[in-house]
């Protein structure tokens, strides 16, 4: 990782890429001494297919930061600030986080403008996901995928129902578009529909209404198979336990634990519903009646997609690796989903002991309030698991 401090380096604006952060809020960033840019922002950099560690770069007293030596090419940048305990006076003194994040063509000398998000309050967030991930070369179980898992927590000071809530992926194009030809123009209005995700690939959970309740600061697990993985391998997760499973065609039912019924227009491949691959979004939404949704079918498009309607997204996350070898694999558009709903996805080496866990950002009354920044790369980052529960991690960006 390089830090370059613009005091000290005294890079040229005329050279390479010039990145300017400002405040969405512009009411907040008055308040806080920001309208010219926010000071002190941390802004990273990385060249997509680049075999380094993303650039660090910090940004001047008018939130601007310089690269002089930047190459030409798509970029993942993002640029996040925290606020310190003395300067959160105009927040009440409520810790606050900013972000922004995003993939761009840079072609410099530049100037690239990031309006950074500010953190939300009071929802139901993903906040941990298990990912199929590597074991050590060779091992007779490394196809073995089916402790994959995804936590949910109660991020508000109220009680949530899950009811009739649904999980699922929106599009992808690596495997949802059958055209070789110019398949980021072509899927733009399936990726980036303001009004709506697209998807053919909805879990429901159970429930009526009120049966299902998670009360604040809490967690619950929904686990592909709620068995115990470990007889597989002791660095796998005994799921017996959770809150939740995923239920397919063909496989283990544990009949303890409520199942997440396949609702979609389409089934998952797997027998054990559907599979956290990275690459794509993912999301949780409110309960809806799936028959009623919007309906579209296109010729290149592999079966009939629903729409559910954007006020009905509670979170969405995305994540994926971040190598060389990753990054050729399908082509990288600009966006995955509306950059309402999220910005840039989180940076994973898709290894079995760790998850994708939500970075904490303070306590309000006792309670745990994790980061929402609407950027997965901002709000996540990789941890030792910890299903059904939420801890304080070390570090974090």
């Amino acid at each position: 990782m390089t830090l370059v401090d613009p005091d000290v380096a005294n890079p040229d604006p005329d050279k390479g890429t010039t990145i300017h952060v400002t405040l969405e809020d512009s009411a907040l960033a008055a308040a806080l001494g920001w309208s010219q840019g926010v000071p002190n922002a941390e802004v990273r950099l990385n060249r997509i297919g680049d075999e380094f560690d993303p650039l660090t770069l910090l940004t001047d007293s008018t939130g601007t930061a310089v690269h002089e030596t930047t190459l030409p090419g798509q970029y993942r940048l993002a640029a996040y600030r925290g606020l310190e305990q003395e300067e959160a006076g105009p927040t009440g003194g409520t810790a606050r986080a900013f972000g922004d994040g995003g993939k761009v063509w840079l072609h410099p000398p530049q100037l690239v403008e990031l309006a950074l998000s500010t953190d939300q309050a009071g929802s139901l967030v993903v906040s941990e996901i298990q990912m199929y991930g590597r074991f050590e070369p060779g091992a007779p179980y490394s196809d073995y995928r089916w402790f994959e898992y995804f936590e949910l927590y109660n991020n508000s000071d109220s009680t949530l129902y899950l009811d009739g809530m649904i999980w699922g992926r929106a599009f992808d194009i690596d495997a949802d578009y059958t055209n070789t030809a110019y398949p980021c123009a072509v899927t733009l209005p399936w990726r980036t529909d303001s009004s709506g995700v697209w998807t053919m690939w909805i879990h429901q959970f159970p429930g009526t209404g009120s049966q299902y309740p998670v009360l604040p600061g809490k967690a619950v697990v929904v686990a592909m198979d709620a068995v115990d993985h470990s007889v597989i391998h002791p660095n796998l997760p005994d799921l017996t336990h959770a809150d939740f499973e995923l239920e397919g065609n063909s496989d283990p039912d544990n009949p303890d634990v409520p199942n997440l019924k396949e609702v979609g227009t389409r089934i998952s491949w797997t027998g054990h519903g559907l599979q956290l691959k990275g690459g794509v979004p993912w999301f949780i939404a409110l309960s809806i009646d799936v028959g009623s949704l919007e309906s579209r079918h296109d010729s290149w498009a592999q079966g009939e997609w629903l729409k559910i309607p954007s006020d009905h997204i509670v979170d969405m996350v995305m994540f994926s690796g971040w190598t060389p070898a990753t990054d050729q694999i399908a082509p990288y558009c600009d966006q995955y989903v509306h950059r309402d709903l999220d910005r840039l996805e989180a940076r994973t080496g898709y290894y079995v002991p760790l998850t994708l866990q939500r970075k904490p950002l303070d306590a309000i009354g006792g309670l745990l309030r994790l980061q929402d920044l609407n950027v997965s790369y901002l709000d996540f980052h990789e941890a030792t698991r910890t299903p059904g529960w939420v801890r304080q991690p070390d570090g974090g960006f």
